[in-house]
């Protein structure tokens, strides 16, 4: 093979490589941790997309469709992924998104109300039940503790305080 035809085999498949590279279907979390890298280094990455795929349909044009030649299965299917969404479909990917946040914030809502009305747990009894069978009598500390919680929830209930000794 001679060094042109095996430079330019070299060029072909180095880009079909970056053309898989492209067309790749990434993880979630790659893909929402890289459009944040790009958002950081001020790249817009709708934008980004549209030139990616305006720049691989002038290279399929006149390399391959202008030539009356069929284009190569990745790049068609590079063009197919990065190809920009209509606005039906851009409406319908946002509803989609609006009703899973809001759906993940009625399960947040839901949960928190739950775990707020729920029953305390049976370990949370033991302090309570261990004071409740104290043999000796109140020292001057918890009974002073006492008497500052009766007067903050006497105050707040905007009672007087009563004097039960």
């Amino acid at each position: 093979m001679s060094k042109v035809k095996k430079k330019g085999r070299e060029k072909h498949t180095a880009f079909l490589n970056k053309i898989d590279a492209l067309s790749s279907p990434p993880e979630e979390r790659d893909r929402a941790a890289l459009q944040e890298d790009l958002c950081d280094c001020g790249i817009d990455p709708e934008e980004l997309r549209k030139r990616t795929h305006d720049r691989l349909r002038a290279i399929a044009t006149h390399n391959y469709v202008s030539l009356g030649k069929d284009c190569p299965p990745r790049l068609r299917e590079a063009l197919r992924q990065l190809k920009p969404l209509s606005p039906e479909e851009e409406e319908k990917k946002q509803t989609s998104q609006a009703a899973s946040r809001i759906g993940d914030l009625l399960s947040s809502i839901k949960s928190g109300v739950i775990s707020t009305l729920s029953a305390p747990l049976a370990g949370n009894k033991a302090p309570a039940h261990a004071f409740r069978n104290k043999k000796k009598g109140l020292t001057q500390k918890d009974r002073d503790l006492l008497e500052t919680h009766q007067s903050e929830v006497d105050a707040e209930a905007g009672d007087e305080p009563c004097d039960d000794d």
